[in-house]
């Protein structure tokens, strides 16, 4: 495996540009073959060389045609050539054409890729120290007994975590892993993965753009953009791509996807997808294969699980041997067993610290130890923790060692949050070698000049830059990858804090030209399309608000660039890419420490919209405790600005966010404020939605009568509002259906367990608690039977009404599940035991399967359209639903798969009544097959009913409990 080869793309134009040089110089030979003799026979034995490079590129890359082409092409010159320098007998040409196209085939086999295996990618991947690196032999033997357990199946599908701070040589070591075991070409194709995928998470780079990566890699088509944005179908093409290859993943620094604070839980993933993916491969859903992680942090979404294993770096510091071999490596020729001891007591044995220790001495010091101490500033005090302050104080050597240019490029470099190209640092330090404008800009992309690029300071010619820039690269302190320069993250930070110790003015100076240069330069399109389009926008808005340049980003460049508005065809970010966590990372930038305080230097307006936008995308990537911040102080905005009708809307959204994290008697109480402030506002939408929002929550604090009472209020309202429309719709609509089928949601699970024959026979015998045993049983089961027709009937004309005008996949898709509920709950009732409806007493005609057909179609859009809407807080429903279904069709994997998924969701989202819910629909629908572990749900679910006071299931839960805790006999 080459790591030239796996770290570049492929290009399949390129082996026909072979093809092509060779076909002319085949033809330039034959054509001079009488003028010159000897220069065709050379031109001729040129092509064959050329063809044979083009038959193992082809090789490589599966291109069979091109790889016959290739072969045929160079046997029959090769035979030409053959024959006229000797010109032997047919029999022999032949034997030796034959011979090579057996050879060709050998060739072919030794070098080609199996269609089982992919082209490893490794773009991200640094390259491997090699005979540099020093140590960590007891590591790097883990992790080979890590993937032998692999390839045996002894441990198929394990993740290890290699965890320390930065600069402990997390990256360094797993790179010269891979390079050790896989790359020098001493090991079988057996013991080799069929992929190798490196992802490496940078600061300012989303994570957005890692789904899209992975599921091209495994699926063979980079140009691919049918990426679904719901994470369970992400997994769930990746799981397809992947197929029964044995993989290997390598999330390196991925520590900018985990929460760093104390916000969701230190060390707990922020993106959905890395935690899915993580999650699924530690199940062994998605097959046999090895994750390796690098991160600053603990993994602690895994460490419980079985099959994950932490290396902590930090625990096991280099002995001193190793660090004098390091040293060594580094260019220190010359070291004493006391100035060792001198420079381990500076660097803390730590990694990076030595290797800078390393380069600094070899290139100022001759590469001696002794005199270090000329580089100390005796007055310099760290700052930081004692893991930084090592580095800090070594860090600060540099003032002593670089001279002006290169301390001013390598403070330059810190301040970008990516690798930088060469032509952008000629804008801002050296402006003469920038060439003209080739193209004209579009109209509405900003327009600078020269000296609005360029950073303050003396200027630098093109020579003198790259000059720099390669001795920066010797050093050590920058590092050269294809045509950009990068940086150590700790190294960036270093730089960063002694330009603003300096020049208070310096860091916003930097900013402003670099969000110049983000705007105008790097992208000069005015909406560009795709992720990677506005990768530069984003990297324009986090500069520019270090700038102080609030107001003028937010209108040009959010606003404007990437939401492309907010009308009905904009938000082109999140509608239409998805970019959901570029877009928070985005709006982050205009917010203080906390996500209540807003930066003064926007208009009120505009900070009360962004309290909305980040509570908003926030919400969407479950992250619900955090939303609550910006979601109460945009209420408190719209209050104090007695701005009623948005205020009702953040009372509202309040209302129903603490409804998910089973905070009901909040949500009663926002519910009830969102009406007061709808009212106030005299918004007819409003009046009608709040009292919906209200009666949602009354309705889960069990107060049926007075939520009932509320939501014909409100339907009342919608009829005088919009005759043509009657009815409560969309999300409205889909609540009120909640509440009318409560009834018989509880009946239909008694039911399934004793099914009756059609009459209500069995039921009036006293075998469903839920219905009292009497004379009456029958005409109660009518009256939920006619519940659920009239819902049914309800729900049918919302999404007639939803598809004819239009709207968004929430509303069909929330209607689609509420004609599955209703169908399902029918169809039990009626005596079935199934989706179908039962032939009544006497009738010899099979059940009525249609029903069974609408309700699995019904179920199917609704989960479908509720994975597009990207409605995390509606999903788990959808999938209960669904779950009954296949519990019911006796689909009972289908159904725990769907279980598992909702608990997911729920888990990761805090989202306290859908736990609930779950751990008692899972009891009632499994219980036969393990009533001890159905007796532990119900009393987990029973303490969080009381808990939250989650009182609308208070009958389901008694009902569950009486048949599992074996109090009720059939």
């Amino acid at each position: 495996m080459s790591t030239q080869q796996n770290t570049r793309p492929t290009d399949p134009f390129f082996i026909w540009g072979i093809l092509t040089l060779f076909a002319a110089m085949v033809g330039s030979g034959v054509a001079i073959r009488s003028a010159d003799p000897f220069l065709s026979r050379s031109l001729l034995a040129l092509s064959v060389l050329i063809s044979g490079y083009g038959f193992l590129r082809a090789a490589r890359e599966n291109n069979k045609f091109a790889g016959i082409i290739s072969a045929l092409a160079t046997i029959i010159v090769i035979a030409f050539l053959v024959r006229q320098q000797w010109d032997p007998d047919p029999v022999v040409i032949v034997i030796a054409a034959t011979s090579g196209i057996v050879l060709a085939l050998v060739l072919w086999r030794s070098f080609s890729v199996s269609r089982h295996q992919l082209q490893h990618n490794l773009i991200d991947a640094p390259s491997p120290l090699k005979k540099r690196f020093v140590g960590r032999l007891a590591e790097i033997q883990q992790l080979d007994k890590t993937w032998a357990n692999v390839i045996s199946g002894q441990s198929p599908y394990p993740t290890v975590g290699v965890i320390a701070w930065g600069g402990f040589g997390k990256t360094s070591l797993v790179r010269q892993w891979l390079w050790w075991y896989f790359e020098r070409g001493s090991r079988s194709a057996k013991g080799k993965p069929d992929t190798l995928f490196w992802q490496s998470f940078q600061e300012g780079q989303s994570a957005d753009a890692f789904a899209p990566a992975i599921i091209r890699h495994f699926s063979q088509d980079p140009q691919s953009q049918d990426i679904p944005q719901d994470n369970a179908q992400r997994i769930q093409t990746l799981h397809d791509a992947i197929g029964d290859r044995r993989y290997l993943l390598v999330l390196d620094g991925l520590e900018m996807e985990q929460d760093r604070t104390q916000e969701q839980g230190f060390g707990k993933f922020q993106s959905p997808f890395s935690r899915d993916l993580l999650q699924s491969h530690a199940s062994g859903w998605l097959g046999q294969g090895l994750v390796l992680v690098t991160s600053r942090v603990p993994l602690a979404d895994l460490e419980e699980d079985d099959t994950y294993h932490a290396i902590d770096l930090e625990d096991s510091p280099l002995e001193d041997q190793e660090i004098r071999d390091l040293l060594k490596s580094g260019g220190v020729k010359e070291c004493s067993d006391e100035e060792l001891t001198e420079l381990i007591d500076v660097s803390g044995r730590h990694p990076l610290t030595l290797a800078t220790i390393a380069s600094i001495l070899d290139q100022y010091n001759q590469g001696r130890a002794a005199g270090w101490r000329r580089f100390e500033d005796e007055q310099f005090i760290p700052e930081g923790d004692q893991r930084d302050r090592h580095l800090w104080r070594v860090l600060a050597w540099t003032d002593r060692s670089l001279d002006a240019p290169e301390t001013r490029v390598m403070t330059t470099i810190a301040h970008f949050r990516e690798p930088v190209r060469p032509e952008w640092l000629d804008y801002l330090l050296a402006p003469e070698a920038v060439p003209p404008l080739e193209y004209e800009a579009e109209p509405m992309v900003p327009v600078f000049d020269a000296e609005e690029l360029k950073l303050p300071g003396e200027e630098m010619s093109e020579s003198e830059l790259r000059k720099t820039l390669a001795a920066l690269v010797d050093l050590g302190f920058l590092r050269r990858e294809e045509d950009s320069y990068t940086m150590h993250g700790l190294v960036r930070e270093h730089f960063r804090r002694q330009l603003a110790r300096e020049n208070q003015d310096g860091p916003m100076e930097i900013h402003t030209r670099l969000y110049r240069l983000y705007t105008a330069i790097i992208q000069p399109v005015w909406r560009p399309d795709g992720l990677e389009g506005l990768r530069p926008l984003y990297e324009a808005v986090y500069h520019s608000a270090r700038a102080g340049l609030h107001q003028e980003t937010l209108d040009n460049v959010y606003f404007n660039r990437i939401l492309r508005g907010t009308g009905s065809d904009g938000f082109y970010s999140i509608s239409k890419l998805g970019a959901i966590e570029a877009d928070l990372a985005a709006v982050a930038n205009f917010f203080g420490q906390s996500w209540r305080v807003v930066s003064p230097k926007l208009s009120a307006p505009d900070r009360a919209w962004l309290l909305n936008e980040a509570a908003t995308r926030l919400r969407a990537l479950g992250r619900l405790r955090e939303a609550r911040e910006p979601m109460g102080a945009g209420l408190d905005m719209r209050i104090e600005q007695e701005d009623w009708n948005n205020a009702a809307r953040g009372a509202g959204n309040l209302s129903q966010l603490a409804l998910t994290l089973g905070a009901i008697e909040r949500a009663v109480k926002d519910g009830e404020r969102s009406v007061t402030f709808a009212d106030r506002s005299g918004d007819k939408f409003q009046r009608m939605s709040k009292r919906t929002t209200h009666a949602d929550a009354l309705h889960q604090a069990g107060d049926r009568a007075a939520a009932r009472a509320l939501f014909q209020t409100a339907e009342e309202m919608q009829a005088e509002n919009q005759p043509l429309y009657p009815r409560l719709y969309s999300l409205q609509g889909f609540l009120y259906a909640d509440l009318l089928l409560g009834g018989a949601e509880r009946a239909a699970w008694r039911v399934w367990l004793d099914p009756c024959d059609g009459d209500g026979t069995q039921v009036t015998q006293g075998r469903t608690p839920s219905i009292n045993a009497g004379t009456d049983a029958q005409a109660k089961v009518q009256a939920l039977i006619a519940d659920c027709e009239r819902v049914n009937e309800r729900a049918t004309r919302t999404l007639e009404w939803a598809e004819n005008a239009g709207i968004d996949i929430l509303s069909a898709a929330l209607d689609h599940l509420t004609l599955a509920r209703a169908g399902v709950y029918r169809a039990l009732l009626s005596g079935g035991g199934s989706c179908a409806i039962p032939p009544k007493a006497g009738d010899t005609q099979p059940p009525d399967t249609a029903p069974q057909t609408a309700v699995e179609t019904h179920i199917s859009a609704a989960v479908q359209g509720l994975r597009e809407a990207g409605t995390m807080d509606h999903l788990p429903r959808s999938l209960l639903t669904r779950a009954w279904v296949r519990a019911i069709t006796h689909d009972l994997p289908g159904a725990r798969s769907d279980l598992a998924e909702a608990w997911k969701i729920a888990d990761n989202g805090s989202m306290g009544l859908f736990q609930a819910d779950i751990l008692l629909t899972r009891a009632r629908l499994l219980f036969r097959e393990d009533k001890d572990r159905a007796r532990e749900e119900l009393h987990r679910a029973r303490d969080l009913v009381e808990e939250y006071g989650y009182h609308r299931r208070d009958g389901e839960l008694a009902d569950a409990e009486e048949v599992v805790h074996g109090r009720y006999r059939k």
